[in-house]
């Protein structure tokens, strides 16, 4: 079929696409770069969500990497300005690394759900409300893996449609990848409403409820993401210029795993901030020439009791005993005074 050429020319957004997910691909390995060191270093504690934050980075960094081949290929450009070859080739690469996208932004949330639990001690139809929804999304994304190349016999006619082939119609892909993306996002804004809220009710200062929040809400950026992306859907329908029409999705997606993978690991790294933060003042106080009494064990971080029965990880960005709110504790207390005596000898 012949093509029309494009309105704008030989535009290449290839570039843009390469810095956008590279960029943020770059802050999601720092983060978890940061966690694993944690975990190994300061906590010596693992946790079984860290094998999805894991996995996640790994896909990501896969996928991640096709793009800069996909680019170089002629992803990002017009295809009126591409070989019939290179079209091919865009095209089939696009294809190969859209699962590791997918399952990219399902699977940290699963980590999310996991350290929702472990710090809320969620019991009962929550804990397992949890749980469900985040294992949900990643048995909704897989299918909508499996059926990326199943839409077509033979799959080969996806990236070149010069070959006969059956294919489903193309409402059923558009209405299911409508239905994981919108689900997404709800995943997201669930995993973010649910400490937020549960971390007000507790007995604690104010600037700690909004700071803990605002922390566990990550994922709420993540959802915004989801949205955006899910509105850049109907670029799938232009099958004519596939190569530079897909560009925002694609960049959207990336995004959003990179922002939920981030918002897994963030809560996680509290001994890290303190490390670090003791680390610095050792150092003042060396050049200075002063010292403090103030320190931040690590060992401090370990759980405090809460209200209403929680029980908090030693992994959290707050100790329960540290940042309670004095107010809210018994407005009756014991005293006793001691009084001393020395001799001077």
């Amino acid at each position: 079929m012949e093509l029309a050429p494009p309105p704008g020319g030989n535009q290449d957004r290839g570039p843009t696409l390469i810095a956008v997910t590279w960029t943020f691909t770059a802050m999601a390995l720092v983060v978890v770069g940061a966690k694993v060191y944690t975990r190994l270093k300061i906590v010596r504690e693992t946790a079984l969500g860290d094998l999805f934050t894991m996995l996640s980075m790994v896909l990501i960094l896969v996928c991640t990497s096709l793009v800069a081949v996909d680019v170089k290929a002629g992803m990002g450009r017009h295809a009126y300005y591409l070989n019939p070859e290179q079209r091919v080739r865009a095209t089939k690469i696009n294809f190969i690394l859209n699962p590791f996208g997918i399952m990219a932004y399902s699977l940290p949330n699963i980590s999310v759900a996991i350290f929702i639990n472990r710090i809320l001690s969620l019991r009962g139809w929550r804990k397992w409300g949890i749980y469900g929804i985040a294992i949900a999304q990643s048995f909704i994304a897989g299918i909508s893996c499996i059926l990326l190349f199943a839409q077509c016999s033979p799959a080969k006619f996806l990236w070149d449609p010069t070959i006969p082939a059956k294919c489903l119609p193309s409402t059923v892909i558009t209405g299911y990848s409508y239905f994981v993306g919108s689900y997404s996002a709800f995943t997201d804004i669930v995993l973010a409403v649910v400490p937020a809220v549960t971390f007000w009710k507790l007995q604690m200062k104010r600037k700690t409820k909004v700071g803990v929040s605002l922390l566990m809400g990550m994922t709420a950026v993540a959802a915004i993401c989801a949205i955006i992306k899910t509105t850049k859907l109907n670029e799938l329908a232009d099958l004519d210029d596939f190569t530079y029409g897909t560009v925002d999705l694609l960049i959207w997606a990336i995004v959003e795993a990179d922002v939920i993978i981030i918002a897994a690991c963030i809560p996680a790294l509290r001994p890290f901030a303190l490390s670090v933060s003791q680390s610095v003042r050792t150092s003042h106080q060396g050049y200075t020439g002063h010292s403090s009494r103030r320190h931040f064990p690590l060992e401090d971080m370990s759980s405090g009791a809460a209200s209403e029965g929680s029980k908090w990880s030693n992994n959290t960005w707050f100790d329960t005993q540290r940042d309670r709110d004095p107010a809210a504790d018994h407005d009756i207390r014991k005293t006793t005074e001691i009084a001393t005596e020395w001799e001077q000898v």
